[in-house]
């Protein structure tokens, strides 16, 4: 069985769990995510949006993966989009 990034990205979606296009790239390998949401919505599930703090989605991948931004970065401030699939 080949591996899908999109295939594996809606099933942690479907699982509950919430991703921002940091981590569907980084942790699942897809290169287009808000194209990859167009495609989940076309197979009819209601994905939701949100703008959080990127540091919010940065301590979610830390828990995976190492992923340190320049100390710099203002990542209190700057806002990003997360998704997750409504029931």
């Amino acid at each position: 069985c080949k591996y899908r990034p999109s295939s594996a990205l809606l099933e942690h979606m479907l699982e509950g769990n919430k991703v921002s296009t940091l981590e569907a790239t980084l942790l699942f390998g897809v290169q287009t995510p808000t194209a990859e949401m167009t495609n989940i919505r076309r197979k009819g599930f209601l994905v939701k949006k949100e703008l959080v703090p990127m540091a919010k989605v940065l301590r979610r991948l830390n828990e995976v993966c190492n992923c340190i931004p320049p100390s710099q970065l203002p990542v209190r401030e700057i806002l990003m989009s997360e998704y997750w699939i409504s029931k």
